[in-house]
């Protein structure tokens, strides 16, 4: 533990300026987002228990020294399964953001800089898209095609990809008429190889940076909704939103083991939209002037 403060701090700089100028909330989501990753890298060496495993003469117990955390409505541990589930929700959400951004950046550079027919049917789809919910979409496609979580994640990642790419061409437009690209264009430069991927997207990829942290905590938020309405992970898997559905389910019993998932999703997303905006301080052009 002292380690991963040692590292976060040594990133956002010297801790006593930083907690007395107002960094502690940066300081504190670095910390957490490492500890989760550290979870996700290490939940087979953590883990105390097999967490499929049932004990029926252990059901629905309260903390202890053998489960801290207690057991579920089937004996099992439930630190083993919320260590289990921090790796699901994890790369499930990782898995919803990378697809976002694979669908997002190419069409929105396609929007911002073709333009003419391409921006407006692009820009029509993507209207369409957000008019509707985005969680209330993902679960409408995930209730269609079948509970999966692979599914599930899928499609919480097409409802995400609109915002990357309106974020996209907007920056794209922005930067097409820029000097430095015209000097480009002078010299022969064309094309994607030659134009786009060299001189476009490096200028125009850095608020898509910080918009994936911040869809990493929406699709985290997604993923427990899914699982909670048993449409991602499925039995006996775990993850947060499986963990959190089935603590409701015996909230009579054992009301306190569905704050357990709840912190855990309601810490995580809060370090990610925070780390979001740290980023996009770092990466103000302004800031790295001074």
């Amino acid at each position: 533990m002292t380690a991963i403060i040692v590292a976060a701090d040594s990133f956002v700089g010297p801790s006593r300026e930083r907690f007395s100028s107002g960094r502690a909330p940066v300081v504190a989501s670095y910390v957490i987002l490492a500890i989760v990753l550290a979870v996700v890298v290490s939940a087979d060496l953590i883990a105390p228990y097999d967490p499929n495993k049932q004990d029926l003469d252990a059901i629905l117990l309260g903390p202890s020294a053998a489960h801290p955390f207690g057991t579920d409505d089937l004996g099992r541990d439930l630190v083993s399964r919320m260590i289990y589930g921090t790796r699901v929700s994890v790369l499930a959400a990782g898995q919803a953001v990378a697809i976002a951004v694979l669908i997002g950046v190419p069409l929105g550079l396609a929007a911002g800089y073709v333009g003419k027919a391409a921006d407006l049917v692009i820009m029509r789809v993507v209207d369409a898209v957000m008019s509707f919910p985005a969680i209330v979409l993902a679960i409408g496609i995930t209730a269609t095609l079948g509970p999966d979580i692979t599914t599930a994640m899928t499609a919480v990642g097409v409802v995400m990809a609109p915002t990357i790419i309106r974020l996209m061409r907007a920056q794209t437009m922005s930067v097409k008429g820029a000097t430095f690209v015209e000097a480009a264009r002078s010299f022969g430069a064309r094309g994607v190889r030659r134009l786009i991927l060299p001189h476009i997207l490096p200028n125009v990829i850095q608020p898509v940076l910080v918009q994936i942290a911040i869809l990493m905590g929406f699709a985290l938020i997604a993923e427990a909704s899914l699982s909670f309405l048993q449409l991602g992970v499925q039995p006996p898997t775990a993850s947060w939103g499986s963990v959190l559905s089935r603590a409701y389910t015996f909230f009579d019993q054992t009301p306190m083991q569905i704050f357990i998932p709840g912190i855990a999703i309601a810490l995580t997303v809060f370090a990610l939209n925070i780390i979001g905006d740290d980023v996009q301080r770092r990466l103000d052009p302004k800031r790295k002037g001074r």
